[in-house]
């Protein structure tokens, strides 16, 4: 194996020839994240395994709607909210959107303001994100009420195929 020297940040480091280099290199750690702090990296390795879950968990999904031959229900109908007399179709899942990115925004604040040292602004956005993170998870948990409760939603059958046969035939 090539012996490493010490290299000025001008300079780079002497690399080994083949596999060799490539193991050295990136089981050494001196190259590989040279110059970025630990914090990055270990945020990107987590959004590239947020990204893989959430793509089995897509795929997984596609998976299963396509196998099944009887029609799912209308995500529309499903997820639509009676206000003032009028059903309006997609509602919950806008305010939802809205609440979640808004609290993503009240975090950045927050973080930005803790680096200031601004205890007081920190604390009050830190409660804001607080409350915006629970008024998520009741509507979540709202959500997946109705869905279970009112549309009959299971993880072991399609609910459209559940009524179509306990519909008497003509």
């Amino acid at each position: 194996m090539t012996q490493g020297t010490r290299a000025t940040a001008a300079e780079p480091l002497p690399l080994a020839e083949g596999i060799q280099g490539i193991v050295s290199d990136w089981s050494s750690d001196q190259r590989a994240f040279k110059n970025v702090p630990w914090g990055k990296a270990m945020m990107w390795i987590f959004l590239l395994s947020d990204t893989f879950i959430f793509s089995s968990f897509l795929i997984s999904y596609m998976t299963v709607r396509m196998s099944t031959t009887d029609p799912w229900p209308n995500p529309s109908e499903v997820f639509a909210l009676v206000l003032f007399g009028k059903k309006i179709p997609l509602i919950l899942i806008a305010i939802m959107t809205f609440v979640l990115i808004s609290s993503s925004g009240t975090m950045a604040m927050a973080v930005n303001f803790g680096y200031r040292k601004d205890r007081v602004k920190t604390f009050v956005l830190l409660l804001v994100t607080a409350a915006l993170g629970a008024t998520f998870v009741g509507m979540q948990a709202f959500e997946w009420t109705k869905l279970i409760v009112d549309e009959g939603i299971r993880p072991w059958g399609n609910p459209s195929a559940l009524r179509s046969l306990a519909r008497p035939s003509s």
